[in-house]
């Protein structure tokens, strides 16, 4: 009796150790976990700064010549959408060259110069000549030949004198020539129109021309007319010269009284 009542105190006993020893690690566990969550500690990790890629190197949009996830413009562009030029394309632009005081300009490949005139006497009444001339610059790109046509007109819109088929043959881009005529015939007219027709190719450079026509007033001696005159004058005055010549004398007394 004694015997049985041992075994089942050591049994009960050792059960009872068992159930301790698991109450105890589970008490343990759940102190643990109370004591991770009873800490507060939150660790927040901030990346670093993005390394910018190599040059020539795309970014994360796998691209050549653009930027990362930043969404920064392309290389060589400005953010307001502008072409992409570069200075030195910029800079190798030339401008073109100004127009002198008395140029025009036809189609922006060619510069015509006034009218230009001076006045050639002659003793020959009936002739006289305007010296005309007019200066061609060529600004494109192109070698060309024109042609003018000088002319002169009276006071009644009559033509005095022509000269035409002036050539201005391969006027090379840069270059400027002066292109001169006689107008003859006009010494009696007293007012003249004088006129200069360049009439380039019908194209230059892709732009299309028409022929420009330049123009000038001059005012012409009539030393003809003046040399008729002025010899009428001389005229007239050496023959009332020579008939107060020929009046006769009256005579005259001792006493200084006429007879």
């Amino acid at each position: 009796m004694m015997r049985r009542i041992g075994r089942i105190a050591a049994t009960s006993l050792l059960l009872g150790t068992v159930a301790l020893t698991a109450a105890l690690g589970a008490g343990s566990s759940a102190a643990f976990a109370d004591d991770d969550d009873s800490i507060g500690i939150t660790v927040t990790v901030t990346p670093g700064p993005p390394t910018a890629p190599p040059a020539g190197t795309s970014g994360s949009s796998g691209s050549a010549g653009t930027s990362g996830s930043s969404g920064a413009p392309r290389s060589g562009s400005s953010s307001s959408g502008a072409s992409n030029v570069s200075d030195d394309a910029v800079a190798g632009v030339a401008a073109p060259p100004a127009l002198a005081d008395d140029e025009v300009d036809l189609g922006g490949v060619l510069y015509v110069s006034g009218l230009r005139s001076d006045y050639a006497w002659s003793a020959n009444p009936l002739d006289g000549a305007a010296e005309t001339s007019i200066t061609v610059r060529n600004v494109s790109t192109s070698t060309f030949t024109s042609t003018v046509r000088f002319w002169a007109n009276g006071p009644f819109g009559n033509q005095l004198s022509e000269v035409a088929d002036v050539k201005v043959t391969d006027l090379k881009p840069g270059e400027s020539r002066i292109l001169e005529a006689s107008l003859n015939g006009i010494g009696q007219s007293t007012f003249v129109q004088l006129h200069a027709t360049l009439t380039p190719p019908k194209t230059v450079d892709g732009v299309e021309l028409d022929a420009i026509t330049r123009d000038r007033f001059m005012a012409v001696p009539p030393w003809g007319i003046a040399s008729l005159v002025g010899l009428g004058a001389l005229g007239f005055c050496v023959f009332s010269l020579a008939q107060f010549l020929r009046r006769p004398l009256a005579p005259v007394g001792l006493a200084g009284a006429p007879a």
